[in-house]
């Protein structure tokens, strides 16, 4: 790769007065430039020894990083955040693995685990106090009152703003034609009245006129015809006309119109069906059934025919039956209205079903009902819905649990009771299950002892939600030899129906123990009970092998990768020295990719034969190799080698060191362990060497630290390169003060001479004008 030398220039050498050779004729830039050459290839130099004190810090801030990562994962000595993957921790050599006989047991282990097996029975598991509702809570049928006369006036209501638009595309523009204001009520015979065939043409012609040729007429069967005149000189009809699928389908069903129908080669386009003369009045709700739903939709013109209201009320009924029949099955939900008051009720076939009512017209006008209510709870409807009896006048009430007393308002939903109850210091967790539809109260702690005593203190919330019969209760507590004792506050009002918790009772390794809950740790051993055993079960525990030897694998890996990235930097050809940092003027001459290769070849070698790197390979090359003088082991007894002098202190452990280092683990791990862990060990001495070159504490840095910084750290600012690049930086700024002083030295000399030369031209030029030249 060729790159041209010159410099680049900290200052132009051309000057923004003077003459610059107009008289003399002289290159006077080049000239210049020539001149201060000496004084920029200082600056140059200077330049380049910055950049490369810069990449060298750069690589070492990366070393140090990675130095960092692999003393903490490796060697961390601090007792309170040992790693999993710690050589200095001893519960890295004493990783151990259980095995249970028993899915009923499920087991964990720690290092202070001893090898063996024990024998575990489980006769009890721990349960929780709990109490439950005594029936599902709330209400079973979903109960309202039918208002006829509001339930017409919504139904015209909505017949009336039902959209009636037809849209048409005439050559290629769209117009919408309304003819919503054209419906009409008839009150005398309950009705929605629809435009004439006639009126409907009118409105046609209306939005058709801005189109010549274009028109709407009915035909002598009453339907709507779209007719064009336009033709070309051969008498084809030249307009498109279409009926857009955009068209509501009232506006379709009024006209007679289907959507997709376009003028045909006669130049007409003749409506499907005549038009419908006059609108469905229905009253509309949705009715969900077990996650399906239906609109129901009753004819409001059929219910005001009948005779009296208690014949409307029975034609709501077989209506609204024979609807949801249809929807969910026969039977799955039964409507039952009273046909005296218009009370009724929505029941299903069975008692876990849920059946809810929604829609705009669901309301407390219409019919006696919310919006969304349901047979049963739904978490996010409110309080009132559900218990409005359960309320004082100003529709408060209040209750205790355990002693924390607990206020809501029937504005609150079911789910902000919950919470509000779970978040009371109660020591319960309240739960709604929609199976069910019952609630619990779970004691937060399990085993025997735990009460949960609910009482209400303002209003019946709690009797309404959880059920009370009136009867008292009394909690039992069971002591050595299964007899029990009362409760000394016993006698509340019993609410729902309540179930003690019960301890855990087991055998271990013979020894009868009872404990509160289903996870018991003992000697070292995490044991969690899913279930009884009728038999005493083995629990197994052995030495985890397989775990540290893959952690000693992991170290070797890393070791070695460490290696190979220093080795690298120390071994590296001084290829920096033909490839010296580029200037800008030389960078704009390049491409992107030129100069990423040039700066690689520009870094490689800079630390080669590093004096520091060189010696913390061999101090961890020594440490590694040797027997600590109170350990049984070297790392070569337990199977882990160098190589030759090529591999340069990597280490190595093929498949006989891999059994020999296994044979070890199990037949002296304590010997092994303490080779790494002891106070002479392998793990001190390589802590205090990594710490030795690359410590970040601001106390006792590194080296490394010393020599390059940590970024954004203390070290930054007082590091050895910091302050050469300051030096440097304050060469180049007096290298640079001495190249403007120079550049208007020679400029002014060159100036001057621009002026005397001028001044002889002139003068020269005169003495040939007088002496006639």
């Amino acid at each position: 790769m060729n790159v041209n030398s010159t410099s680049s220039y900290v200052n132009n050498p051309s000057s923004n007065k003077g003459f610059s050779g107009m008289a003399s004729g002289m290159d006077t830039e080049s000239m210049v430039e020539a001149l201060l050459s000496g004084t920029q290839a200082k600056i140059d130099k200077q330049n380049a020894l910055k950049q490369q004190t810069i990449w060298k810090q750069e690589i070492y801030r990366d070393l140090i990083t990675q130095i960092n990562s692999f003393q903490s994962k490796f060697f961390k000595k601090s007792f309170s955040d040992f790693s999993s993957t710690s050589l200095m921790s001893p519960s890295f050599f004493n990783a151990m693995s259980i095995a249970s006989t028993s899915s009923a047991i499920r087991a964990s282990v720690d290092s202070s685990a001893a090898v063996g097996s024990h024998s575990v029975k489980v006769s009890q598991l721990a349960t929780a106090s709990k109490v439950t509702s005594t029936s599902a809570a709330g209400k079973h049928d979903l109960e309202g009152t039918a208002n006829i006369s509001e339930m017409y006036k919504t139904a015209m209501k909505d017949a009336l703003a039902e959209e009636r638009t037809v849209s048409l595309s005439v050559n290629g523009k769209a117009i919408d034609v309304d003819f919503s204001d054209l419906v009409k009520e008839n009150a005398a015979d309950n009705k929605v009245e629809y435009p004439t065939p006639q009126q409907i043409a009118d409105r046609l012609n209306e939005a058709l006129s801005k189109f010549d040729g274009i028109s709407a007429t009915v035909n002598t069967d009453g339907k709507v015809v779209i007719t064009s005149t336009n033709t070309d000189d051969k008498g084809k009809y030249t307009d498109e006309i279409k009926v857009l699928t955009s068209s509501s389908s009232e506006g379709l069903a009024m006209t007679g119109l289907v959507a997709g129908a376009s003028l045909g080669k006669d130049g007409t386009m003749t409506a499907a069906n005549a038009p419908k003369t006059e609108g469905d009045v229905t009253f509309n709700v949705d009715i969900t059934y077990d996650g399906a739903k239906t609109t129901v939709k009753i004819d409001m013109e059929k219910v005001m025919e009948q005779a009296d209201e208690a014949a409307q009320r029975r034609e709501i009924q077989r209506q609204f039956q024979e609807q949801v029949d249809f929807a969910f099955g026969e039977g799955k939900v039964q409507m039952s209205m009273d046909d005296t008051t218009g009370g009724f009720k929505l029941s299903t076939q069975y008692k876990t079903s849920t059946v809810m009512i929604s829609g705009d017209n669901a309301n407390q006008t219409t019919l006696g009902v919310l919006n969304g209510e349901s047979n049963r709870i739904g978490i996010g409807g409110d309080l009132g819905m559900y218990f409005k009896d359960a309320f004082d006048a100003d529709g408060k009430a209040s209750f205790s649990i355990n002693g924390k007393t607990i206020e809501v308002n029937k504005d609150m939903t079911i789910s902000e009771m919950m919470r509000a109850v779970n978040n009371s210091g109660a020591g319960v967790t309240m739960t709604y299950q929609s199976n069910s539809g019952t609630f619990s109260l779970t004691a937060n702690n399990s085993g025997d002892g735990f009460k949960i005593d609910i009482q209400d203190t303002n209003g019946s919330l709690m009797a309404s939600v959880f059920g009370a019969d009136g009867s008292t209760t009394t909690y039992t507590t069971d002591i050595d030899g299964g007899a029990s004792v009362q409760d000394p506050d016993s006698g509340a009002v019993r609410i729902g129906n309540f179930v003690e918790g019960k301890d855990a009772i087991f055998e271990f390794d013979g020894v009868a123990m009872a404990r509160n809950s289903n996870t018991i740790s003992q000697d070292g051993l995490t044991m969690t009970f899913t279930n009884t055993t009728d038999q005493a079960e083995t629990l197994t525990v052995n030495r985890n092998t397989d775990q540290i030897v893959d952690g000693i694998k992991g170290f070797i890996e890393e070791y070695n990768a460490l290696l190979d990235k220093i080795n690298g930097l120390v071994d590296a050809d001084a290829e920096y020295r033909d490839y010296a940092p580029l200037t800008d003027a030389q960078k704009k001459e390049m491409t992107e990719k030129e100069i990423e290769k040039w700066e690689e070849k520009a870094k490689t070698g800079l630390l080669r034969r590093d004096n520091v790197l060189e010696s913390f390979l061999q101090s961890m090359r020594s440490v590694l190799y040797e027997r600590p003088a109170d350990s049984a082991y070297a790392l070569y007894d337990l199977g882990i080698d160098t190589g030759d002098y090529t591999q340069k202190g990597k280490l190595f452990m093929d498949a006989d060191g891999e059994a020999k280092l296994r044979a070890a683990l199990e037949s002296n791990p304590d010997e092994v362990a303490k080779l790494f862990t002891s106070e002479d060990g392998i793990g001190n001495k390589m802590n205090d060497i990594l710490n030795g070159v690359a410590s970040t504490s601001s106390g006792s840095p590194g080296t490394l630290v010393q020599i390059a910084g940590v970024k954004g750290g203390a070290s930054e600012a007082s590091s050895d390169y910091n302050q050469r690049l300051s030096e440097i930086e304050q060469k180049i700024k007096n290298l640079k003060n001495a190249y403007e002083l120079e550049k208007n030295r020679y400029w002014s000399k060159f100036n001057a001479m621009e002026k005397l030369v001028s001044q002889m031209s002139s003068q020269s030029a005169w003495l040939s004008q007088q002496f006639g030249y």
